[in-house]
């Protein structure tokens, strides 16, 4: 598999808000490719045994197939707003048919395999693999957005959580990381029995006594927590369990950032 280096952002623009320097948004970037691709050009393109939609770019976000019922946050067709906006004055442009509404060209995931060396496939491949600066941006942009949302519904004590781990690059590597992950929590589609398991839920759920020194610790408990009741309330033909693993894995990255 062939993995190449990410571009360091050219401009603070989105490091600004949180007193990021370039390096450490950088760092973020990089660690949430390795978490969803390995850090690999081919995990840039994704579709899972088992899901209803592939998986694109370094956070793996989801474009729904033209047709497909929409449970989790699509977020590959932002992106592409997003891209279209930042590359307007560039000589590089997104193929028509990446930007169309109709969804995913490939409606399964058998069709998806078989043309995956595609003409299609490769122009989708080359625009993710040049734009891996721009998609850093994109995910702490995303981040931003939902937190403010989440904000609002939080109590005093859950907003001073939050607010501890935006104050360093471990604690926003947290955050830009579960939102991008699990999302904000706040989409009435995702969640199982009517209980979420996005931000908003593992803040809602860390002991009111966590220290600010032991925030990031404390998330990382939480989120275990919010995931394993996740996979006892899902529904059994999901067959959720055999993720949660790999969930743990991922959430023990956390402390070693």
């Amino acid at each position: 598999m062939k993995i190449i280096p990410l571009i360091l952002l050219s401009s603070g623009l989105f490091c600004s808000e949180f007193n990021l320097e370039k390096t450490d948004l950088h760092q973020i970037g990089l660690k949430v490719w390795q978490n969803e691709c390995r850090g690999t050009v081919d995990g840039l393109i994704c579709w899972n045994n088992g899901e209803d939609f592939p998986s694109l770019g370094i956070g793996h976000f989801i474009w729904y197939p033209e047709g497909a019922i929409k449970k989790f946050d699509e977020s590959f067709p932002s992106l592409m707003e997003f891209l279209s906006v930042e590359l307007k004055d560039t000589d590089q442009k997104i193929p028509s048919w990446i930007q169309s509404k109709k969804g995913f060209p490939w409606k399964t995931r058998e069709a998806f395999l078989k043309d995956k060396r595609s003409r299609k496939m490769q122009q989708l491949r080359d625009l993710l693999s040049s734009t891996l600066d721009l998609q850093i941006a994109f995910l702490e942009k995303r981040f931003s957005e939902g937190a403010e949302t989440v904000a609002s519904k939080l109590s005093e004590k859950e907003l001073s959580h939050l607010e501890s781990l935006k104050k360093t690059p471990a604690g926003l590597y947290v955050l830009i990381d579960y939102v991008n992950f699990k999302g904000t929590g706040l989409k009435p589609t995702e969640k199982y029995r009517g209980e979420g398991w996005g931000l908003l839920q593992v803040l809602q759920n860390i002991s009111d006594d966590a220290s600010e020194d032991a925030i990031v610790t404390a998330f990382s408990t939480s989120a275990k927590k919010v995931l394993t009741k996740r996979v006892r309330n899902a529904p059994i033909h999901r067959k959720e369990e055999r993720f949660l693993a790999g969930w743990y894995k991922r959430i023990e990255t956390y402390a070693k950032h």
